[in-house]
């Protein structure tokens, strides 16, 4: 199964990329900043993962969570 990881995915052209990727039968990871934005997500079918590009942390916790994925 092919996979794509779609940064702030959770509304405009990132939820629209998410909905056409998963209806294609890819595996979506998504990233969103809010818990409404994760829920919407997962519920069309996403791996979520919260981040919040302005924040190091997150950004450093985003490459924790990805390690090992191709």
């Amino acid at each position: 199964m092919r996979t794509v990881l779609l940064i702030g995915a959770s509304r405009g052209i990132g939820f629209e990329l998410a909905r056409q990727y998963i209806e294609e039968g890819w595996r979506v990871i998504a990233t969103a900043r809010s818990d409404e934005g994760l829920a919407k997500l997962k519920a069309m079918g996403a791996e979520t993962l919260r981040l919040d590009v302005a924040n190091p942390a997150s950004n450093s916790g985003l490459a924790w969570q990805l390690d090992g994925e191709k």
